[in-house]
């Protein structure tokens, strides 16, 4: 079998430690990786993931440059194997350029995080840059649901993502954590069967989503639009693999789970084939 994980992390070596470290004391969570490319790559390699999708941020205006600049050399560095995405600050100036800038460099999509980036999920304001990338067939990764990094507002609650879907149906939205992390009940109220939502089991694991649950709402949603994830390094991406292979739905199901789903979806942008 093999494994694609479409959520996870890494930082520029000199970065990371801080960056991780930080991370860990907000959390709690001991990292399974340094963080950096190199020791992900090794990690990843112990627990047989094949492939996997980088989630970058830019946490401030000014950084997409250099971020989106280091996913696209870290993409081609690593052809088959790593597909790394860009990013974009709601409150850059120059977003809408930095947009036409990850389109040219052949990244397929951008992370946006609400919490770090404070912003509603619904916020009118950003509906521009949704639009952008919808015209520019950019899909979208978004943080859903609660965060430790700011445990007392959630930024993106299911039925907000489930109107931004709504007003936004050329739009691609990968809702990370499956759709609102510790938020489920409401993911099956508001997100489960629309057609543009995409949805990852980043920290399923690790928070313990109901396994009849998320079996049941996995056969009421649209078969290739659920991909396995880990938000590695915050959870051991084994850990992740471990979780779907015990949900009650059918081997079918978990294959596209585990591979089909994410590589057929990434192949749309001509990458991993």
């Amino acid at each position: 079998m093999e494994y694609i994980d479409f959520h996870a992390h890494i930082f520029p070596d000199k970065v990371a430690p801080k960056a991780v470290g930080k991370l860990a004391t907000i959390s709690g969570i001991t990292p399974f990786t340094d963080g950096t490319l190199s020791d992900t790559l090794s990690k990843m390699a112990t627990r047989d993931i094949s492939r996997f999708v980088c989630l970058n941020i830019a946490t401030a205006p000014g950084q997409e440059n250099t971020i989106n600049r280091t996913a696209k050399d870290v993409t081609d560095a690593h052809p088959g194997k790593i597909v790394s995405l860009g990013s974009v600050h709601p409150d850059s100036p120059d977003w809408e350029e930095q947009l036409e800038n990850i389109k040219s460099f052949g990244i397929p999509g951008i992370k946006l995080h609400p919490d770090y980036q404070n912003f509603m999920i619904e916020d009118k304001r950003l509906y521009p840059i949704y639009e952008k990338c919808a015209e520019l067939d950019l899909f979208i990764v978004f943080h859903s649901g609660w965060d430790c990094y700011s445990p007392d507002k959630v930024h993106a609650y299911p039925e907000c993502s489930a109107k931004v879907a709504k007003d936004n149906p050329k739009l691609k939205m990968v809702l990370a954590h499956f759709g609102g992390l510790r938020m489920w009940e409401q993911v099956k109220d508001h997100l489960i069967g629309l057609e543009n939502v995409y949805l990852d089991t980043a920290m399923c694991a690790t928070y313990k989503l109901d396994k009849a649950a998320m079996a049941e709402m996995i056969k009421n949603h649209p078969q290739e639009n659920v991909f396995l994830g880990s938000d590695c390094p915050w959870e051991d991406p084994g850990e992740s693999v471990k979780y779907i292979h015990t949900i009650p739905i059918s081997d079918d199901a978990k294959e596209r789970i585990f591979n089909k789903n994410s590589l057929e979806f990434i192949q749309q942008y001509g990458l991993w084939n």
